[in-house]
Order: structure tokens, then sequence, then C-alpha cells
């Protein structure tokens, strides 16, 4: 087709292309006369505009345009960046053409630029979703670390609670009954000649129950200490529970029959359990030796055994004072803070409730208490059945 099939063409669809011209949004079009007056420009061309239209041509600029030689009508063809300096701008691939007094710019984005900036966004985009996959990865590697302290606060926190239970004890309740046993024995070496024979019996009982009660404390605070080092572990076996209770009973009725406490086990069946001997013994000691304290002379503690599906549940029930019911949810607690005497004056640490709670739950079960202040107590755990129906 030649210039002139060409001219013809365009005379004929003249409304059509310009309508075409004036409303594109890819190409862009504008005229301006020697005085820097905008005399056109399409939709495409104004979108890049910001501000007065000639101060808009960042490179070149405008007065650039017009300096050049115009001995031919081409007279810049290459990069144009449009905008301001304030903003991100767009550059197009332009031609300006000067003729009669105008500037005709004619522009539009260049296919292989499009080309090359999509393959960069794509680039970027690629980068983009590394770094969020990284970035997801790194949070999740931080956010178990932070768990991982978590974990180690608490321990700490708990080692340091143990260690300040074992020096309280240390300090105190292993302390006090030496020096009464002490004193005791000096009295008793001193004034041997000047007591009756009831004197001294009275002593030797006071004597009796002061080593009795330390031995028992000394019992607890050694396993008590196995336990925190690691170095006791239950050895798991099929156990008669009613053996036990019968041995626990044998083990505390001295102790009972010195407050007229009447001590007596209500079984269900024979059901096996799976316990550790010793740890189930030693539970089952402490709940008893707990309610001869809390219990007035001629009360009535009771070891029973409910049976369930899948375990056997022990309870310790006593007819004592009761516990308080703010006590009750961190009764089995380093930091419980509950510290009575029993009601013939007794004297314990709460290491015995602990040691419980730890034993129970290394065999697979779960203790708690249900209690009414000034009506009794009950201290219930679970152990799971040999056999579960």
């Amino acid at each position: 087709m030649n210039s002139a099939d060409l001219s013809e063409l365009i005379d004929r669809w003249a409304p059509e292309v310009e309508l075409a011209l004036r409303e594109n949004t890819s190409m862009c079009m504008a005229v301006f006369s020697d005085e820097k007056v905008l005399l056109f420009a399409n939709r495409a061309m104004t979108n890049l505009f910001k501000g007065e239209p000639c101060q808009s041509f960042i490179n070149p600029v405008f007065d650039k345009l017009l300096s050049l030689p115009n001995d031919k009508p081409l007279i810049f063809e290459g990069m144009m960046t449009i905008g301001d300096y304030i903003s991100v701008n767009t550059s197009i691939l332009a031609q300006v053409f000067r003729k009669a007094n105008q500037l005709l710019v004619l522009g539009g984005v260049d296919s292989k630029q499009l080309l090359d900036q999509n393959a960069s966004m794509h680039a970027l985009n690629r980068e983009i979703g590394d770094l969020q996959r990284q970035l997801i990865r790194e949070k999740h590697a931080l956010e178990q670390t932070l768990a991982r302290l978590n974990e180690a606060n608490t321990e700490l926190k708990e080692l340091d609670a143990t260690k300040n239970k074992f020096f309280s004890i240390i300090a105190h309740d292993l302390k006090n009954p030496f020096n009464a046993l002490l004193g005791l024995t000096d009295l008793m070496m001193n004034e041997f000649n000047n007591f009756n024979q009831d004197e001294v019996r009275n002593m030797a009982a006071a004597m009796h129950e002061t080593s009795l009660q330390t031995y028992t404390l000394l019992e607890n605070l050694l396993e008590w200490s196995r336990l925190q080092t690691g170095k006791l572990n239950p050895v798991i076996e099929h156990i008669m529970p009613d053996l036990i209770v019968n041995e626990v009973i044998d083990q505390t009725s001295a102790a009972a029959k010195l407050k007229n406490i009447n001590l007596n086990g209500k079984l269900a069946g024979t059901d096996a359990v799976l316990a550790d001997r010793s740890m189930l013994n030693t539970v089952l000691r402490n709940l008893v030796t707990n309610a001869i304290k809390f219990t007035a002379n001629n009360g009535t503690i009771t070891i029973t055994t409910i049976l369930k599906p899948a375990f056997l549940e022990f309870a310790v029930t006593d007819t004592g004072i009761g516990i308080e019911p703010e006590h009750l949810s961190n009764l089995f607690g380093l930091d419980c803070g509950l510290s009575k005497r029993g009601t013939a004056n007794e004297k314990g640490t709460g290491l015995g409730l602990i040691l419980c709670r730890e034993f129970v739950e290394l065999q697979h079960g779960n203790i708690w208490v249900e209690s009414e202040l000034g009506k009794g107590s009950s201290f219930i755990f679970t152990l799971p059945l040999a056999f579960p129906s």
C-alpha cells in the first residue's frame, strides 16, 4: 500500500480514527505549539501528565525538544519520561515531530520493554514468594524456640519452687523435731531421778511420737528427692488393692488408736490394678496419716474402692475438720501455702500431698480432693485396671 492509498483510507475513516486516537489508553498522542501551549492530548497522554503539561516532560525536558534541530520533521526518537520529580514516573518509547510551529508527540510501550518488565515482575514475584516462605519458616522456628524457652522457664520456676520447699523443710520441719528430742533427752539425763514412772512413760511416748513423725518426714523427703533427680521410676505390675489397703491399715493403726479413731476399709471386689507396689503404699499411707492428723478423737477414717470401667477409684474419707474452699484447687501444689496443725497439735509440711500427686501421676492416674469445712474430707485417686471391663 502506497502513501496515497493510506491517505485515502485515513480520509475515509477520519471520524473513527479521530475517536480511536482520542480515547486510546495505550498509544500516547499530544500536540503543542512552539509557545508550549497544549493544543491536543488524548486520554493516554493526559493520564501521564502531572500538573502543567509541558512541565511534565522529565527526560528530555520540553525546552530540550524545542532546541533540537528541525531540518527534518522527526526531531526526537527514544525513551521519554513523563510525570514529575516526586513520583514514580512512566517512560514511553516516543517520537516527536515538528512542523508548522507545532510539536507532535507520539508514543507508547515498546513490546520488548513490556516483555522485559513482565520478566522482571515475575522474577520479583518469585523472590517475594521465596522470601515469604523463608519468613514463614523463620517464624515457625522462632515460635518453636519461644515455646522451648517458655517450657524451660516453667521448669526453672518449678525447680526454684522445689528448691525453696526443700530448704524450708530442712530449715524448719526437720530441725524442730530434733530440737524436741534434744530437749526431752536433756531433761531425762539431768532430771531423771526427779520423775516418777508415769512422767517417764509420757516423755518416752512423746519421744516415740516425735521420732515417728521425723522418720515419716525423712522417708517422704528422700523419696521426693529421688523423684526430682529422676532416679525413682515406677515398676508397674498387677497389684491386688486389698493387700496394699490392709498393709496400710496395719502400718497406721497404732497412730489411729492414740486418738481412738476407727480406721477401716470397704473394698469393691478384688480387681487388680496396674501400679507400683511401693508407690501405691506410700500414697495410701500418706493420705491415711494426713486424715489421722486432721481428725479429732473418736472420729472415723474409711478407705474405699469403687470399680469403674477402665480404672479403680480409691478414696480416703475422714470425719475431720475439712479444708477451706480457697485451698482446694491448689492443695497438691508446692505453692499451696496451707499450713495447719492437726487436731492434736500435730505438725506437717504438705510434702506428703505433693508426693501423692506425683506418685499417682507416674502411675497414670489422677488425684483430687472433696471437702466441706467442719464435715471432713475425701482424698480420691484413680489407677488403671489391669483388666478393664
